[in-house]
């Protein structure tokens, strides 16, 4: 029959040809019976969603309430909601992600999903937490019987016992058990006319550790946060733009969707907010959304501790008024315990710090218009102080209380990994963002392996940060530094790494483009592996010197302001106090150290801005194993983690100084901070009085300078510090493996006349007590 039908073709046409031919047109009618499936499911959806609402006619006679007005959205679409919705409603996944992350309990959990519609939340939910495994029942509630059925035959093919669904409003459903571990809504609280009511619902049977989740088409501005800016867990893309905040809603309200700010806004005032997250569907238009995690807003036992805690050396979390007021009378009351007093006052939810995991980042305030400057970024990616020399100096052990600039919190954890680490560090830093950085590795202590921070600290990247960072990183850092991370992090570990970013990468791209310019980038990688120091003193020599000491990398780069403040770091008074040529000064850094340190194997300062990654075994203590053995131990009543002492400030140093008690610090280390100060104002005596009344008598500050001979050193004498240098580098020798500051200083507390008269009385009583 075939060879008929072939005989039927002018012969100069093969027979292959023919049977080509009839097969690309099957091919034809089969891929154009898929397109067609899905055209036909777009063009459902976009005349129930687009068309559809602004044709149909209001009709009167009968009555119309909620069910009959989501029946009439849903019942043609509900067979194909799940297809047309998934690019539509961004962030469920992650919300659902983020929410289990948070939860407590991990097994008989207890979930209700208002408004799950078709039951995709729970279906995806299986994949990465076992619905038969770990949930003992799962409640779908959904007002649309269409979008139920959907959901029933979606259950019951999976065989699922436990899951229940519940055809019923939101504000008034009833479960089986009194409290739930987790609700979610999902999309659906924009499409409750009394949204009002159904979150009341859910305040009553949210259990008290329970975890309340969001993700829903939302818009924010500034003005809908005023007041209580202190409890919406972060600013970061929270104001949406005019023009979008209007379209969007004009557009939505047409399907009953409602995008106004008073929803999330009851949200918030209901509960407290344990991270939040706004963000856009940039593919459909940058349609915004948020994903928002919240608790109990009382959550008595995590917010009482907080309130009620008398680590008196750390009063941002000491109360103003305890069973025992007369011995806390005299201690300061922190920013944090004022905010939450407020809120207390106006019933509003306490500050969202309060909510978190971790007690590691002091309340701050956001809007401070100091931390405007930074732009937010950070300025440094890693810290420049030799933590080495710090210890060789000063001799930390356990009875110390160190108070530390956080950079990039490098030291910090430096500190936290010594065998006698300090009992409490508190890390300071006006830049949000530098401690965001600090926030970030401490969680990555808490949750991942070594290998895993290795990855994101020693090579500077990771493929899946923004996964680690929801499933595993989030519960343990506070939700401005989450906001953070979300914005940024994806960027910040691929591509360049994370070594290559804050406002110091400027600096270290330019170095590379003059090693380029010259020649000599393979040099500079010869150098970085040498394993003598003879190999390494002849690269430098023969092949690299006369790259970096030329004039133009003198006139263009090193003298040039511009280029030492925004790139270095180094402000205007500061690079007068480095002598009559700042080029002269980078020559005594740079020079010496060569001769002191091999790069391969004992500077991982140098040795990560030319290679942009540590070495495995070239890098900060807190990135080895034995680092991180020692960050991750368990604690036992002998030992606590070093991780749980330490405290992140955001703010000046002066404010952290005047909020501590009164001489509860041994150690400060104020890096070359006081090198910026201007000769003329006060705050160098300022800084050093309130210093001062935070140091115990004996207490120490350690400090770095660009002179040999800072002129602030005069003023600590006169106000009662005795001053000595621990290391003054002159031309030709090094100081430290960073080599970068002309002089350490330690500047030593003298007990006051008063101090001696009080022990003297002490003696007295003792000895008449011993008689």
């Amino acid at each position: 029959m075939s060879e008929t039908l072939l005989d039927l073709f002018p012969t100069d046409i093969s027979k292959l040809q023919v049977v080509t031919s009839i097969s690309i047109v099957c091919g034809l009618i089969f891929l154009s019976a898929k397109v067609n499936q899905t055209v036909h499911s777009l063009l459902v959806f976009a005349w129930a969603c687009f068309i559809k609402p602004l044709i149909q006619k209001k009709t009167s006679g009968k009555k119309k309430d909620q069910q009959h007005s989501l029946e009439q959205f849903y019942k043609n679409q509900a067979h194909i909601y799940d297809t047309t919705r998934e690019f539509l409603l961004k962030g469920r996944q992650e919300c659902l992600r983020l929410a289990v992350s948070h939860l407590q309990k991990k097994k008989e959990l207890v979930w209700i999903d208002v408004g799950g519609g078709t039951g995709s939340n729970i279906e995806y939910m299986d994949q990465f937490c076992s619905i038969s495994e770990n949930f003992k029942a799962v409640y779908l509630v959904d007002l649309s019987p269409s979008l139920c059925e959907v959901a029933r035959a979606r259950f019951a093919a999976r065989n699922w016992k436990n899951v229940k669904v519940i055809v019923a409003d939101a504000c008034d459903f009833e479960i089986d058990y009194k409290t739930a571990d987790l609700i979610t809504f999902s999309y659906s609280l924009s499409m409750i006319p009394t949204f009002n009511a159904a979150i009341d619902n859910a305040v009553t049977k949210l259990d008290k550790q329970g975890i309340i989740a969001a993700v829903d088409f939302g818009i924010q501005s500034f003005d809908t946060s005023m007041g209580r800016i202190n409890t919406v867990g972060g600013l970061v893309n929270r104001n949406i733009p005019w023009v979008l905040r209007n379209f969007w809603r004009i557009w939505f309200e047409a399907d009953k969707v409602f995008l106004d700010s008073s929803r999330r806004n009851y949200l918030e005032y209901k509960f407290g907010t344990i991270k939040s997250l706004n963000t856009y569907n940039k593919k459909l238009g940058k349609i915004p959304y948020y994903i928002w995690i919240g608790c109990d807003k009382s959550k008595s036992q995590n917010i009482l501790h907080r309130l009620n805690c008398l680590a008196t050396e750390s009063p941002y979390l000491a109360p103003s008024t305890t069973p025992i007021t007369t011995a806390l009378k005299d201690v300061p009351i922190s920013k944090g315990h004022e905010a939450a007093l407020t809120n207390l006052q106006k019933n509003l939810p306490f500050p969202s710090f309060y909510y978190q995991r971790e007690i590691w980042r002091v309340y701050y305030e956001e809007l401070n218009q100091h931390y405007e400057q930074f732009k937010n970024q950070y300025i440094y990616a890693f810290t420049w102080e030799d933590p080495r020399e710090d210890h060789n100096i000063l001799k930390f052990n356990s009875n110390d209380t160190v108070l530390a600039i956080t950079s990039a919190g490098d030291n910090i954890l430096s500190y936290a990994t010594l065998p006698d680490p300090p009992k409490r560090i508190h890390a300071v830093d006006l830049n949000p963002c530098q401690n965001h950085l600090l926030e970030l590795k401490l969680a990555a202590f808490r949750s991942l392996t070594h290998q895993q921070i290795w990855q994101m600290f020693g090579e500077g990247k990771i493929e899946n940060f923004t996964d680690l960072l929801i499933d595993k990183l989030s519960p343990h850092m506070s939700s401005n530094a989450f906001q953070y991370w979300m914005d940024r992090g994806h960027k910040c570990f691929s591509k360049n790494g994370l070594y290559d970013t804050g406002s110091s990468r400027w600096a270290l791209r330019l170095a590379k483009y003059t090693f380029k310019a010259f020649g000599v980038t393979k040099d500079i990688k010869q150098l970085c592996e040498a394993a003598t120091m003879d190999e390494q003193m002849k690269i430098w020599e023969e092949r690299v010197k006369k790259s970096l000491f030329n004039s133009v990398v003198a006139t263009l780069l090193v003298g040039n302001p511009l280029f030492l403040w925004k790139a270095l770091g180094v402000p205007a008074n500061q690079a007068s106090m480095m002598g009559e040529s700042v080029f002269k000064y980078v020559v005594d850094t740079i020079e010496p150290l060569l001769k002191r340190s091999l790069i391969s194997k004992d500077n991982y300062f140098y040795y990560l801005c030319l290679m942009n990654k540590y070495a495995y075994n070239n890098c900060p203590d807190y990135l080895t194993v034995k680092g991180y053995k020692r960050l991750t131990a368990q604690t036992t009543p002998q030992r606590e983690n070093p991780l749980d002492n330490i405290r992140i400030h955001t703010d000046f140093l002066n404010d952290v100084f005047a909020r501590l008690s009164k001489k509860s610090l041994t150690i400060a280390i104020i890096m070359d901070h006081m090198d910026w100060f201007d000769h003329d104002s006060k705050d160098v005596n300022d800084e050093i009085s309130v210093l001062k009344e935070s140091l115990v008598d004996g207490g120490r500050v350690l400090l770095r300078s660009a002179s040999q001979h800072p002129w602030y050193i005069s003023t600590f004498e006169s106000m009662g510090f005795s001053c000595k240098a621990a290391a003054v580098r002159i031309s030709g020798e090094s100081i430290d493996r960073v080599n970068m500051y002309a002089s350490t200083w330690v500047c030593t507390k003298l007990p006051t006349k008063e101090d001696e008269e009080e022990i003297g009385i002490g003696r007295r009583r003792m000895s008449s007590l011993k008689i």
